[in-house]
């Protein structure tokens, strides 16, 4: 019996092994994404026309919300190996 629990302890044990190391790539992506957003939202156009900062405001909070949906996928993938 004690025998049977220790296969079973050992096989979770391993099982979470796995997964734990899924978790830490989604991690280490999701660091990165929030990385990037911070540097875009840091970003300046420099001195250029009304319009060309509009455009340029414009596509850099396109590019954030686009991170910020990609953060979002990895919380789902982060949740289906964390509850499968």
């Amino acid at each position: 019996m004690l025998a049977g629990a220790l296969a079973v302890a050992v096989a979770l044990g391993l099982g979470l092994g796995l997964a734990h190391a899924a978790d830490q790539r989604l991690d280490l992506a999701d660091d990165a994404l929030e990385s990037a957003a911070a540097l875009l939202a840091a970003s300046q156009a420099g001195p250029v026309s009304d319009k060309t900062q509009k455009e340029f405001d414009k596509a850099v909070s396109r590019a954030i919300a686009d991170i910020e949906e990609a953060r979002a996928g990895i919380v789902k993938a982060q949740d289906a190996v964390d509850n499968p």
